[in-house]
């Protein structure tokens, strides 16, 4: 059972986070995978996980989750399970000096952007004036600035997280993907070339299974 975690969703929702992990879920199963999506409280339920969610919320909810925050030691999370930090969730990664990049303050940054991870490219929306990268990998942890359901937009990104997911179950990925998998892959590229066309002026590159 491939297990993936969430941290405090109904708060980390601000942009539909949470969709992240639908189609992280979705993708999953179509490989054969069985899935559980699973709340995370603290250090050990984050380390039974084979993935963790840090979605973007408001400053006020940020500010209530101080305590469930205090109670998940990240850095041993981020060295161990893949997982993915959207938008405040970065941030407050950055000022607790979980990750490596530095916030810099300076003017908000609104417009859809694409971000670089290798020869991955990843387009999502930017709202910030945090300085923060669009885009950073820190050891397991995949942290961007783009805003929402990155993972669903970006079919190459989803992949790349479905394929740590496995490995960090210690399951082994398929050898053909499923037909069912490469259906809904066929869709998903569809949708997301024309996602691509409306909010970018840079190519489109279709995920091949």
């Amino acid at each position: 059972m491939i297990r993936l975690g969430t941290i405090a969703p109904e708060r980390l929702n601000l942009n539909g986070d949470q969709g992240n992990l639908l189609a992280l879920s979705r993708f999953l199963r179509l490989a054969g995978f069985e899935v559980a999506v699973l709340p995370v409280t603290n250090t050990e339920q984050a380390l039974a996980c084979h993935f963790v969610l840090l979605g973007h919320g408001s400053q006020a909810a940020m500010q209530s989750l101080n305590p469930v925050f205090a109670a998940i030691h990240f850095q041993s999370v981020i060295s161990r399970v893949p997982g993915l930090a959207i938008g405040s969730g970065f941030e407050y990664l950055s000022e607790t000096g979980e990750v490596e990049q530095k916030i810099d303050r300076g003017e908000r940054v609104s417009e859809f952007s694409v971000g670089e991870m290798g020869p991955i490219k990843v387009l999502g929306y930017r709202n910030t004036d945090s300085g923060l990268p669009n885009l950073a990998l820190n050891e397991n942890w995949i942290c961007s600035m783009l805003h929402g359901p990155l993972l669903a937009k970006n079919p190459q990104l989803l992949a790349r997280a479905a394929k740590a997911v496995v490995a960090a179950a210690n399951m082994d990925w398929p050898a053909e993907p499923t037909q069912a998998l490469r259906n809904w892959v066929a869709e998903l590229n569809v949708i997301c070339g024309r996602i691509w066309d409306l909010e970018s002026d840079e190519q489109f590159s279709p995920l091949e299974l």
